[in-house]
This record gives C-alpha cells, sequence and structure tokens, in this order.
C-alpha cells in the first residue's frame, strides 16, 4: 500500500495512455417495452432477457454478477417472478435487467445508510453523518451540558442538500472544544452547499486539532471535499463529465488527501472507503491501467482491511469507468474476470458501424492470462465455436463431460451443451433438458431449464406439463406462453375441459379459444364455447375492471350488444352475429357486421399479430373487414349497404393514411376512385358529405 501511494502521482502525471477503438456494444439497444427471448439464443445483446450463464447476449453487469459468485464475493438473489398468469412477461428465466446481489464477504467501507452511488456523492452521508457527529458530541466530556445542546440542535437542522444553509455564528464563550465542533459543522454546511473551497479551508485546520475524532474524520472530508471540488470542474449543467475539463491540479490534492489520510490513518475507520476513492482518482484522470489494477487487487484481497467492494454496485462501476471510457484499452485488461466479460461482449452479432467481433486468434492469444481458471477459458472458446463461428460439434469439445451444476460456469457448459444438441440433435436436447431440469438446484436453474424444455413441449402440445398446480412447467409466464400462443384447438379444449385446470388456467384458456376462433373465422367453434364465459363477463374490463378482475382476461371483450348502422342495415348482438355467420359466412352484411365489431376495439388480444401462434385445419383464415368491403364494392348491387362499404373502404386509411382494416393495401389511385364513385353515386349520403379527404 505504502509503495503504491508513493508513486502515484509520478505515474499519473507523467505518462499518456494509447487509446483503442472500443466497439459500441457495451449497451445496444434502447427498446422501451421489454419482453423475454425463450428460445434462448444467446448471441445479441439483449438487455430483455438475461440468463444465468455467461452467454454474449447478456448484460456485461449480469456475465460480471456470475464470475464474482463463482470468485466466492457475490451472492445473487433469486429474482421475484410475476405473480398473475394472465398479465405475466417474466418468470425466474430469462429475466429483464441486471439481477440484484449482494457481499458474500463483508465490505470494510462504511456503508452509508442512503448511498445512492451517484457521481456527486456528497449527498450520501446526510443521515449517517448526522448519527456519528451528534454520538461524539454526547460523549465529549469536554463540551457542557448546554452547548452540547446547542451543536445538536445545529446539526438536525442539516437536512437537505439541495437548499443553501447558513453557516452558524461560533460562540465566543463556548469551550475550545465546542468551537471547533462548530466549526466542523459550518464545514459541512459548506460541503452540503456545494462550496468546497471553504469546506476544505475548514477541514484542513481541524485535520490539526487534538480531538482525535474530529481530526481523523476531518482528513477524511478533505478527500471528499477535494473530490467534488475537482469533480465539478468536468461536469456540465446536465451532470454529464467531461474527463479532459477536469482540473489536474484539484485531482491531485485529491489524491494527496488520499495518501495523506491512509499514511495518518492506516487502520482507521475510513480507511477501505479512502481505499475505494482512489478508484474514483484513477478514473477521473484516465489512468486506465491504474484502475484496473486496483480493481484486480480489491477481487483477490477480500479479506484485506481495505476492501471495499460493493458486489451489487461493482459491475456498472466497471462498466461505466473501464467499458464505457473514452480511454478504454483492452491491453490493460491482464485479469480473468475482466476479459472474460469483454470477451463475451465482443463475441456478440453487432450490425453496430465498425463492429468486428473477437478472432480466434485474438481469443487464443489471451490462454496465458487464464492460466489460473482454465475451464472459464476453455467455456469461452467453446462460446467462440459456437456463437461467431457456428461450429457447435467442435465446441463441444472444449466442454467437461461432467453435469455438475454448483458454478455458474458449471451451469454455463451445461446450457451450452443444451444448446448444441439443439442444433445436432433435437431430440436428444428434449431429454438434455428433462435430465437437467431434475438436477436443479435453484430457481435460476430451473428456469433455465423449464424454458428450454418447453420449446419442446409446446411443439409436442404436452398439455399435461402446462396445467395444474405444480406442473412440470411451473413458470406462470411459459403457461401463458402454451396456453396464448402455442395451444392448438384441441389443447384450448383440453385444458377448459380439464379438472386439473386451475381457475386461471382454464379462463386464459377459454379467452384464446374464443377470440382465435373468431379471428379467424371458426364461428362453429366460437358458438361452442360461448357459454364459458363468466355470468359477469361485462366486469373483466381488462386496466378499465375493478382490482378483483384487473389482472384477468379481458371478457367484457365478448359482450356486444350490436349496433344500428342504418334502419336498413341492423347489426345483432355478438353471440346472435356469430350464429348467423356459422350458417351464412359469406353474406355481406354479417360480414360488415363483424367489421362493426372489430371497429369498436374488442379485438383487445392481439392475437393476429403473434409470430407464435399455432394453426388449425378447421381455421379458415384471419378476419379482415377491408377484404369485406373489397368484396361487396366489385359487387354489382347498389344501395346503402354498396355506399357504406365504399365509405368504410376509404375510412381505413383514415386519419395516417396507414391501413387499419387488416386487408392488403390499395394504392391511392384506387382509394380515389372509392371517393369519386362513392361522391357521384351517393351523394346525398351523410357517409359522401362527411369525406374530405381518401388519404
Amino acid at each position: 500500500m505504502k509503495t503504491q501511494t508513493k508513486f502515484i502521482y509520478k505515474i499519473l502525471f507523467s505518462s499518456t495512455l494509447p487509446f483503442l477503438f472500443y466497439s459500441a456494444t457495451v449497451h445496444a439497444g434502447a427498446e422501451d417495452i421489454c419482453e423475454p427471448d425463450f428460445y434462448l439464443n444467446g448471441d445479441s445483446y439483449n438487455k430483455c432477457s438475461n440468463l444465468p450463464v455467461l452467454v454474449p447476449s447478456n448484460d456485461n453487469q449480469t456475465n460480471m454478477l456470475l464470475l464474482l459468485s463463482d470468485l466466492g464475493l457475490a451472492n445473487i438473489k433469486p429474482r421475484q417472478p410475476d405473480t398473475e398468469l394472465w398479465t405475466s412477461a417474466y418468470g425466474q428465466t430469462p429475466f429483464e435487467g441486471v439481477p440484484s446481489a449482494e457481499n458474500r464477504v463483508a465490505n470494510q467501507r462504511i456503508k452509508f445508510a442512503n448511498d445512492q452511488q451517484g457521481y456527486d456523492e456528497r449527498c450520501n452521508t446526510l443521515a449517517n453523518g448526522k448519527t456519528s457527529f451528534i454520538t461524539q458530541v454526547q460523549n465529549n466530556k469536554n463540551i457542557s451540558a448546554s452547548e452540547k445542546q446547542a451543536l445538536i440542535a445545529e446539526r438536525n437542522k442539516i437536512s437537505e442538500c439541495t437548499n443553501k444553509i447558513p453557516l452558524i455564528p461560533i460562540n465566543a464563550q463556548w469551550s475550545p472544544t465546542t468551537r471547533q465542533y462548530a466549526s466542523y459543522l459550518n464545514a459541512t454546511i459548506a460541503f452540503y452547499n456545494a462550496n468546497f473551497s471553504t469546506a476544505t479551508k475548514i477541514y484542513s485546520v481541524l485535520s490539526t486539532v487534538d480531538d482525535a475524532w474530529l481530526k481523523e474524520t476531518s482528513q477524511y472530508m478533505l478527500i471528499r471535499s477535494s473530490l467534488n471540488s475537482a469533480y465539478a470542474t468536468g461536469t456540465n449543467q446536465y451532470g454529464d463529465v467531461d474527463l479532459d475539463k477536469i482540473n489536474k491540479t484539484l485531482l491531485k490534492q485529491f489524491l494527496d488527501n488520499i495518501t495523506a489520510y491512509l499514511k495518518a490513518y492506516p487502520n482507521g475507520q475510513y480507511a477501505a472507503s479512502a481505499r475505494g476513492f482512489m478508484r474514483r482518482g484513477f478514473w477521473l484522470t484516465g489512468r486506465q491501467d491504474l484502475l484496473v489494477n486496483e480493481i484486480v487487487w480489491q477481487i483477490n484481497n477480500p479479506k484485506s482491511k481495505y476492501y471495499n467492494l460493493d458486489v451489487n454496485e461493482f459491475p456498472a462501476e466497471i462498466d461505466r469507468r473501464i467499458f464505457g471510457s473514452q480511454y478504454f484499452n483492452v491491453k490493460n485488461l491482464n485479469d480473468p474476470f475482466l476479459l472474460a466479460t469483454y470477451d463475451l461482449m465482443q463475441m456478440r452479432d453487432s450490425s453496430a458501424e465498425g463492429y468486428k467481433p473477437i478472432t480466434w486468434t485474438q481469443l487464443n492469444a489471451q490462454k496465458e492470462i487464464f492460466k489460473n481458471q482454465p475451464e472459464l477459458f476453455k467455456h469461452l472458446q467453446a462460446v467462440h465455436l459456437f456463437y461467431v463461428q457456428k461450429k457447435p460439434q467442435e465446441a463441444s469439445k472444449y466442454l467437461s463431460d461432467a453435469n455438475d451444476l454448483n458454478q455458474y460456469i458449471q451451469l454455463s457448459q451445461a446450457f451450452l451443451k443444451g444448446q448444441i444438441l439443439e442444433k445436432t440433435n433435437p431430440t436428444q436436447a428434449e431429454q438434455y433438458w428433462s435430465q437437467l431440469l431434475n438436477k436443479s438446484k435453484n430457481t435460476y436453474q430451473r428456469g433455465l431449464f423449464e424454458t428450454a424444455l418447453s420449446n419442446h413441449l409446446n411443439t409436442k402440445q404436452d398439455v399435461s406439463a402446462f396445467i395444474g398446480k405444480k406442473p412440470l412447467i411451473g413458470q406462470i409466464n411459459l403457461q401463458k406462453r402454451f396456453i396464448l400462443y402455442k395451444a392448438n384447438n384441441k389443447s384450448l379444449q383440453n385444458i377448459i375441459q380439464n379438472n386439473v385446470a386451475t381457475t386461471d388456467q382454464k379462463q386464459a384458456a377459454i379467452y384464446t379459444l374464443l377470440h382465435k376462433s373468431l379471428n379467424l373465422q371458426n364461428y362453429a367453434l366460437f358458438n361452442q364455447y360461448y357459454s364459458q364465459l363468466p355470468k359477469d363477463a361485462v366486469q373483466y374490463k381488462d386496466y378499465e375492471s375493478s382490482d378483483k378482475y384487473k389482472e384477468k382476461p379481458p371478457f367484457a371483450d365478448f359482450v356486444w350488444n350490436g349496433t344500428t348502422i342504418t334502419q336498413q342495415l341492423k347489426c345483432s348482438n355478438l353471440p346472435t352475429l356469430t350464429s348467423q355467420l356459422e350458417k351464412s359466412p359469406k353474406d355481406p352484411l354479417l360480414n360488415v357486421c363483424m367489421g362493426e365489431y372489430v371497429r369498436t376495439g374488442h379485438h383487445g388480444f392481439p392475437y393476429q399479430m403473434n409470430g407464435e401462434n399455432t394453426s388449425n385445419q378447421e381455421d379458415k383464415g384471419e378476419f379482415a373487414r377491408g377484404d369485406v368491403y373489397k368484396s361487396i364494392i366489385k359487387s354489382s348491387t347498389k344501395g346503402e349497404l354498396h355506399a357504406y362499404a365504399l365509405y368504410r373502404a376509404i375510412m381505413c386509411y383514415s386519419p395516417s393514411g396507414m391501413n387499419d382494416c387488416n386487408d392488403k393495401e390499395v394504392p391511392k389511385t384506387v382509394r380515389k376512385q372509392w371517393y369519386d364513385q362513392i361522391k357521384q353515386d351517393y351523394p346525398n349520403t351523410t357517409w359522401a358529405k362527411s369525406l374530405k379527404y381518401y388519404w
């Protein structure tokens, strides 16, 4: 430690770093709506579908947590899956974002109650600083009772760092110790007011007093005050930092203060925290080599009094300050932890401009760095062969024959074996996933293997695997996926009629079957199961429902009382209409009425938009009201229905010019012909009069 701090500045300010091109795939993609990838593709970055295995698609921070767990430093907490079947999106695996974790080895740094880990960190100690100050005042024998009361009252006034707080007047009648503590309060006020120059001056004086707590704490606060002072010189009005603009003199003062504290208090109460600020200093000065070295030291020395990693925040720090830094240089990565994270990132399938994945030669050149972790290196080689080179058979040669699941590296290898089988022997893959599911030891493992196995069970239409209170596939989002998107008509009927199925599973199946049959014009099936609707179906209004029904299928979609277009064009309620359509599926007016139902927005479930849906021979294809209107327009029969069809066909493109009627788009020239025709043939209708455009 002494040797390192002694030469910090000579190293910092006497050399420059080479800058290498860095891929923009640290984080790729910025979609607002997340959904899991149930096929577990691990090649492209997907923040919405992280896996508990070391794959390129994971967020860097997820991969880092997995590695930290295997190093004995982190316990990754189980995810909280969605609990309502109808609205569920996520189970245990895949999961959105980065999982939370806790230290397996205690962090020696004092943990602030309000620790926000922001880059303007001055507000972190508001609560803890108050508690510590009051405790010291109460226990100090050199401060009278009345003076203690005055000091504590003043400290209690410092509750926010967003408002400018006035300095407190120093009473000349107070004892010397009380005046020093009052001065410390003024330094604290200046610090939270972001007046770092004043705070630094006061802390500097107090670092020389006799009071042990004031002396050490002021020396420590000099570190924080000088850090914030330096940091402010490189930030703009939005809080963004430009490392090149940070005042180097102030940075040197910051690092000097770290050295001074650690020299004076090598076993001090803030020693681990002070050591942690060194990483901040190396980042701000652009010294990636020293930053990497300090990170590696921390990882390798968890029993040290200077160990200060918070594993829940550590990956984000590395992502920003190493991989996201303008000074990033891969040559500085000389440790398996950082290099493995980088390698996985560089094996992604990406279309980013200038991006090139790491080559096989580049990867193998790292072998010496991984000499103490050969299993991890072989896994990286297998990942490269599978995801980058597309050579699954060769990839399998680098994986262990054992199927132990005690560490994430072992789980990663087991998963990759399964993915290789999916490419080379899908039948064997199903058996393999089933065996691993039986061996799973925690929710992450079970979720992973359930998801992989479910794809095969979906194909087989294995209803029994998804229904019941404790089915083989326990994640309700996978049950939902099967029922809504994978189950064919026979399977849906099986679920509805099965006594083992839960109420939620049955209701999802009823809604899906009704919606699907209606959308695909299978009116006989719709009519057969319409009676399965809940008696209070009108109360099931999705997000407009009462709390009791809010996360249930919106059965109110199927409660429609019909409509009157004109005195001659009348539509019956939905069950009557579908009964009529079952008997007369080609009837023009009945199909226009079905279009009216669709137009009311009752089609709440986007069945026709989901690419995972199965098809059935008895289905007649998707209902498209645009095709209904076109068919009527082409007929020679003139009258109200013909006029209304012209009107509705034109309105399919209102107001955006985009087709809203689910049929093949027609050019503007055709829409103009319809427009001219309704104006010419039916000029007195309200429809013709209301049309101003043909979009």
